[in-house]
């Protein structure tokens, strides 16, 4: 029997092999998402299946558990991909869930604690006892995703613009400096085409810089990651309220829970208890419960 996991982020697609033995064979693709109405989604996750189908041989998987960014909680939208899923690897037992549950079941037994996650967009998970799940926010950045990649960059602009509008000059190694540079922009007009015709992945970039403009002293970058921190706590104490439940354990996955940072010392500081930071490598958990 050879099982396969597949954890399907915004960034990658990581896999699992696991036999009788233990983990047979793993790795990281080209990412893929539960988007299939869109031609350039379908196409890439039957390039990643068929890849990692490729890749198992000469053996053949049996069951399968994935974790895919993007997946329609609903019959209809899971169906739709399940299909796909069918195509490539036959009639087989195939789990298909959110990358967020994934990431609670790789780290919780049911009723353990809150999953919190930080990447581009921003979720709380708790599963309980009866198998029943709560979320809050994952909204989307539209309406949501507070203290997440995406916002921490929208804001980041947002305090640029502040200071062009007003006219305040800036030294060449200032915050604004150091935004304008990343995205190669000088003035009102090319940050307005770069925030409306880029993919928003590449403002949620701009995390990385504001973390590394903090960590190094910037009072404007520190600002906007204290907030997130703040906007994270307060994911979990929504969803503590949701579940009637307190002082749950919490750990936070994705690209913003490095610990040195100021967002996780203020997640800290607001809820108050101490927040692990997730090492397991969801692939091979998704491995493990296929076998199930």
């Amino acid at each position: 029997m050879l099982s396969l996991g597949i954890d399907a982020g915004a960034s990658s697609t990581k896999w699992a092999l696991l036999n009788d033995k233990g983990v047979f064979r793993e790795g990281s693709l080209l990412a893929m998402d539960g988007h299939i109405n869109k031609a350039p989604s379908r196409a890439r996750m039957i390039h990643v299946l068929e890849e990692i189908v490729a890749l198992a041989m000469p053996e053949k998987i049996t069951s399968i558990y994935a974790g895919i960014t993007g997946i329609a909680e609903t019959e209809s939208g899971s169906a739709a991909i399940k299909s796909i899923f069918t195509s490539i690897f036959g009639d087989i037992p195939i789990d298909l869930v959110s990358d967020i549950e994934l990431g609670y079941r790789a780290n919780f037994e049911p009723g353990e604690g809150i999953f919190l996650y930080a990447g581009t967009g921003s979720i709380a998970m708790y599963i309980d006892e009866n198998e029943k799940i709560f979320r809050a926010g994952g909204w989307g950045y539209l309406l949501g995703d507070e203290g997440a990649g995406y916002w921490i960059g929208r804001e980041a602009i947002r305090q640029v613009l502040t200071t062009l509008e007003s006219g305040t000059s800036f030294t060449s190694d200032s915050f604004e400096s150091e935004i304008l540079g990343s995205i190669h922009c000088k003035d009102w007009k090319d940050i307005k085409s770069f925030v409306y015709s880029d993919d928003r992945a590449k403002i949620a970039e701009l995390s990385r810089l504001v973390a590394s403009l903090a960590i190094h002293g910037d009072a404007k970058a520190l600002k906007i990651l204290i907030s997130a921190g703040s906007a994270l706590a307060n994911l979990v104490w929504r969803l503590e309220e949701i579940v009637r439940k307190g002082n749950l354990r919490v750990i936070f996955a994705g690209g913003l829970n490095a610990p040195e940072s100021p967002l996780s010392s203020e997640l800290i500081k607001q809820i108050a208890r101490p927040v692990e930071v997730s090492h397991v490598r969801a692939a091979n958990r998704a491995a493990e419960l296929a076998r199930k």
